[in-house]
């Protein structure tokens, strides 16, 4: 499927303005773009096109050292068909060379402004439950946009006071929602966003037809679930972590809500990864994207169909420790293949006390 690209265009900003000026007046220099992606493989992306003369002159007082690896992140700068990975100091990770490009200072802080702009068009705005439904009234129409996909549908709220129950408009809007699940109803979460009157909200769907019915002719049997932040579900009132986290996905904050993430809840999310299938939610709990154990883990992301942990991960006061060993037993279900009962042993570090924890090593016995 083609990448769909969107050049911001729009002057929402003044700055944005003279830059684009400056960019079309210096096409002699190679072009040079900036872009969120909100995974490597995701369809869409939102670019905007840089001065490439004055930030040629930046990438020439750069200076180098070397990398540690590919940094996890959603941000690129495109130079010609050179992608550099922003990582969050804002230093440019060439991977090519397997170096770290450090840009004086001011224009770092260029890139950081820029690249806020930038994510606040890409992805959905973090509203509270209370917040959206009064946007999404009773009986409201809107679209859902898939991020990963780029695809989207139109729905309207029939029910829910816990989180929206919707259902697709018409038989082509039941086409599209199954098309973005690969043509498969599951209860598998995906981050989206919801478009209704200039409003831009970050939410998560699953893809399953259940419950109550009621709009005719629609090839849709049921309804399906919005789930928005603080969210519960119906029968337990309890909010759903599986949503929660691709709630946070969809509005850019996905590399934060992971680095905020007491240790035992990066295991947890490890198990909420793979349930959903996200690569990207794994990636965001290791280091660097080549980490050998991330590599090790999106590889068993196609074999295993569900995972479910059946032993409570251990409640852990921050005494300043930078490195835990922490397992977890669970059921894993593999493709075309019996259940079995597996303990996973996490080790997990950071550089320091603040630090985010990430995963160093994971085994299975």
């Amino acid at each position: 499927m083609a990448a769909i690209i969107r050049i911001v265009m729009c002057c929402a900003l003044s700055a944005v303005s003279v830059l684009l000026n400056v960019a079309a007046a210096s096409g002699s220099a190679e072009p040079i773009r900036i872009s969120i992606q909100t995974s490597p493989k995701a369809v869409p992306a939102t670019e905007l096109p840089l001065p490439s003369a004055d930030w040629k002159k930046a990438f020439e007082h750069a200076a180098e050292t070397k990398g540690s690896g590919p940094p996890v992140t959603d941000m690129v700068v495109l130079q010609g068909e050179h992608r550099y990975a922003v990582n969050g100091d804002y230093q440019l990770y060439d991977a090519q060379q397997g170096t770290l490009i450090t840009l004086p200072a001011d224009y770092r802080r260029m890139l950081r402004g820029y690249m806020a702009w930038l994510r606040s068009v890409h992805y959905g705005e973090l509203l509270t439950w209370p917040q959206a439904k009064q946007v999404l009234t009773m009986k409201s129409r809107f679209t859902v946009h898939d991020l990963e996909t780029g695809l989207r549908f139109h729905v309207q709220r029939r029910a829910g006071s816990t989180h929206a129950d919707v259902q697709p408009l018409t038989k082509q809007d039941t086409r599209i929602m199954k098309q973005i699940y690969s043509g498969k109803w599951t209860w598998k979460r995906r981050a989206i966003v919801v478009e209704k009157d200039g409003h831009t909200i970050a939410a998560s769907m699953h893809g399953m037809p259940h419950g109550g019915d009621g709009i005719p002719d629609n090839d849709f049997d049921g309804h399906f679930c919005i789930h928005f932040l603080g969210s519960s579900t119906h029968k337990t009132a309890t909010v759903d972590p599986d949503h929660q986290t691709m709630v946070h996905k969809a509005a850019g904050e996905l590399y934060r809500y992971a680095d905020r993430s007491s240790a035992a809840n990066v295991i947890a999310l490890f198990f909420i990864a793979i349930n959903q299938q996200d690569p990207e939610v794994m990636s965001a709990l290791f280091q660097v994207r080549n980490h050998p154990g991330l590599q090790a883990a999106l590889a068993e992301l196609g074999q295993i169909t569900a995972i479910k942990r059946v032993t409570d991960l251990p409640d852990e006061a921050d005494d300043g420790m930078l490195v835990r060993n922490i397992e977890a037993r669970a059921v894993v279900y593999r493709l075309e293949k019996r259940k079995e009962e597996r303990t996973f042993v996490f080790q997990l570090r950071r550089s320091g006390p603040w630090q985010p924890w990430k995963i160093e090593a994971v085994e299975s016995k």
